[in-house]
């Protein structure tokens, strides 16, 4: 296994990006004990859109990945590890 180094300024950029949306998770789950589905629903999109959470995930994973190889003509190393990914997919509808 390959070590790799960032500097302490990304590795605390995306550091606080994934604090930011732990703690406001456990926040909005803690508060939504006596809260409506559709309450519930609305905490969790205000934080999403309200904290530009895709941006700044989508730019912590820009830093992570630059560690790895992007070899032409083939599978990258990453695309190689992400392939058991579990994504999220919409349930059929019934």
């Amino acid at each position: 296994m390959k070590n790799v180094t960032y500097p302490r300024k990304k590795i605390l950029e995306v550091l606080r990006t994934l604090n930011e949306i732990v703690v406001s998770l456990d926040h909005i789950g803690s508060a939504s004990y006596d809260m409506t589905k559709r309450e519930r629903l609305a905490a969790l999109e205000d934080f999403i859109s309200g904290h530009h959470i895709f941006r700044k995930a989508a730019k912590a994973r820009t830093i992570l990945s630059g560690a790895f190889s992007t070899r032409v003509g083939g599978m990258d190393e990453l695309e190689r590890e992400m392939q058991d990914v579990p994504y999220w997919i919409p349930r059929k509808k019934k």
